[in-house]
């Protein structure tokens, strides 16, 4: 009778020591209507990410969003941001959206926006150089027309971090000296 009860009592401490370690993690799992594809959305310290994942995915998004975006009033910034944030080589492809007959500006006009949703960023390594893949919805708005088109794009991009000098100014929006190398982007080809 004694070893029975000796061993219930051992049984309820184990138990209440071992229910603290069982946890039950939820996650939400996201389908794209267009494509079907799935990813699974977490919080940020949930998952382990490498030093500078989080920061590099931030920037990525900010390049991105100014770049492909259009908002006539924000322009200037953008531009610049974008300059910025370019080589040379990137820069200069850049700024030929800007120039001639069919410059951007002139196209869109103060009659249009484009906003930029970003849906992934994958990021990589080829060759000792960081590489990116974005995909994102680029949503273009007639304002007077009220109509909208939208297209899912994948933009390939690589970077990397380059301190070089800097105005005071520049250096509140780009303070790290973010650099993109090169830059491409396309149509996504659903499957």
């Amino acid at each position: 009778a004694f070893i029975s009860i000796f061993i219930a009592i051992i049984s309820i401490i184990a138990v209440v020591l071992l229910t603290p370690l069982k946890t039950i993690e939820p996650y939400v799992i996201r389908v794209d209507n267009t494509t079907g594809m799935v990813d699974i959305l977490t919080m940020l310290d949930e998952k382990e990410i490498k030093a500078n994942e989080a920061l590099d995915k931030y920037f990525i998004s900010t390049y991105v969003k100014a770049r492909e975006g259009y908002y006539y009033d924000l322009l200037n910034q953008d531009y610049l941001l974008t300059q910025l944030m370019s080589s040379e080589k990137v820069a200069n492809e850049y700024r030929a959206l800007y120039e001639g007959d069919n410059a951007r500006d002139q196209i869109l006009k103060n009659s249009n926006e484009v906003s930029v949703q970003i849906l992934s960023i994958v990021l990589g390594e080829s060759n000792g150089v960081k590489t990116a893949t974005v995909r994102a919805i680029i949503t273009t708005k007639n304002l007077t027309s009220k109509g909208t088109t939208q297209a899912t794009k994948v933009i390939t991009l690589s970077y990397d971090y380059i301190l070089a000098k800097a105005s005071e100014e520049n250096r509140f929006l780009n303070p790290l000296g973010f650099k993109v190398l090169t830059y491409r982007i396309d149509d996504e080809v659903a499957q």
